[in-house]
């Protein structure tokens, strides 16, 4: 029997909500000069505003890694995309910054369960040498959602205002729900569009443990070294994303001094970049892994060559151009999505087998820590600097520290949490 490919389909249903994830965060950048001028915002408050979906979405990794290993990914992402897309409606409503405030810290909340629950995926649907193309193709929807459909929302703001572009963005998610429900099962072997042939392909690698929950406190993994890196990578690579997706736009406007819409089109060329790098990071751990390489030294390898790139930031505070410094700057970003691509497979590697959530969200939450300093950091310096050259440069430093740690404390082993029949755990690669 031919083998179906039903596992694929899965995993464009998760980059097309991750690109629909990224967009309903991405457009309050796009729309932030206009807001900025229509509720009299300074850039500290603006600031403040980009920094609120993050307080919320930060704190509530740690509860959704366990919802997810708990509930499963069909019910959980079900309810986080109604409510992420009705706050994305409501945020065009706001009239003021706290009610502003407000709704973006419930955005947060709902859009939490996302990437907890893609890893998960991944997790039951593909087998180990496919996660990293698989996680590249799902990870790239973040470049498409900031990026890509940027000159589109920009034309919606210019034409019909700020507030409609809410609006249309906040009402595709329910577009997709139809799909995922329609389409998508918890496992495989539940599911219509995969074959008795494509189930035990995917299932080869994989061991029975991998159907079962593993009933850990996330807390836990802070006892193993090499979970250190992967958090604080995702940090690094969320602080550059965060204060690009806050500011480019603003950037482009105020400091190069371009109009809203042409800011708009040119905004697409980092995401472009960004798009391709993430699927080209999967594609090269997975050919490395392929070739015989440790799946975790394959993708650390990927992941430090990727955090490199962000040194081409710093020529921008040298040029006065702004295609050369929209080209430095789509340089760096296109090649961290290197490491973008995998950041989320590295997780399903190292993770013990049925606690690929719980690690997940652990990750998630102190990644998105950067969240809080990010946008708020960015309109400080902002203000007191009237240029944004010391604000990108903290990025570059961030992330070659994140490839020193990639490189030197990463160890290429699985963690191992054993529980024995009364309850305990044993623990192995300390």
């Amino acid at each position: 029997m031919k083998k179906t490919n039903g596992r694929w389909l899965v995993v464009v249903l998760l980059f097309v909500a991750t690109t629909i994830n990224y967009m309903d965060r991405a457009i309050l950048g796009i729309a932030g000069p206009s807001m900025m001028k229509d509720l009299s915002l300074s850039a500290v408050e603006f600031g403040i505003l980009g920094s609120a979906f993050f307080w919320s979405y930060a704190l509530m990794q740690i509860p959704v890694g366990v919802i997810v290993d708990k509930l499963g990914a069909r019910l959980t992402y079900s309810i986080a995309i109604v409510w992420w897309s009705l706050c994305t409606v409501f945020t065009g409503m706001g009239r003021s910054l706290g009610g502003l405030i407000g709704i973006r810290v419930l955005m947060g909340i709902g859009e939490a369960p996302a990437f907890p629950t893609n890893t998960r995926v991944i997790s039951d649907w593909l087998p180990s040498h496919e996660r990293g193309i698989a996680n590249g193709i799902f990870n790239s929807g973040t470049a498409i959602g900031i990026g890509i459909t940027t000159p589109i929302l920009a034309w919606i703001i210019q034409t019909w205002g700020w507030q409609a572009s809410f609006v249309v963005i906040g009402s595709i998610g329910f577009v997709w729900l139809a799909f995922w429900l329609f389409f998508f099962k918890n496992h495989p072997e539940q599911s219509k569009i995969a074959n008795e042939a494509e189930v035990a392909y995917i299932k080869e690698e994989q061991t029975q443990t991998e159907k079962t929950t593993l009933n850990i406190s996330p807390f836990k993994f802070f006892k193993f070294r090499s979970v250190y890196p992967m958090l604080y990578g995702l940090f690094a690579h969320n602080y550059l994303t965060y204060l690009m997706m806050t500011w480019l736009p603003t950037y482009l406007v105020v400091e190069r001094q371009m109009t809203l819409l042409k800011a708009g089109f040119f905004t697409m060329l980092p995401w472009i970049m960004s798009f391709l790098g993430n699927i080209l990071g999967g594609v090269l751990s997975d050919f490395l892994i392929k070739k015989g390489w440790n799946s975790i030294k394959a993708r650390k390898t990927v992941l430090t060559i990727g955090m490199l790139f962000p040194l081409a930031i710093i020529p921008t505070i040298y040029t006065d151009s702004a295609i050369m410094a929209l080209t430095y700057i789509s340089i760096a970003i296109g090649g961290e999505g290197l490491a973008a691509g995998i950041l989320w497979a590295t997780v399903s590697d190292v993770a013990p087998k049925g606690a690929e959530g719980k690690l997940a969200g652990l990750q998630n939450f102190v990644g998105n820590l950067a969240g809080w300093i990010a946008p708020v950091a960015t309109g400080i310096l902002i203000a007191k600097f009237n240029n944004f050259n010391i604000a990108l440069i903290i990025p570059v430093v961030i992330c070659l520290i994140a490839a020193v740690g990639y490189t030197f404390v990463l160890k290429n082993e699985r963690i191992s949490i054993n529980t024995d029949i009364d309850g305990g755990t044993k623990v192995s690669g300390l």
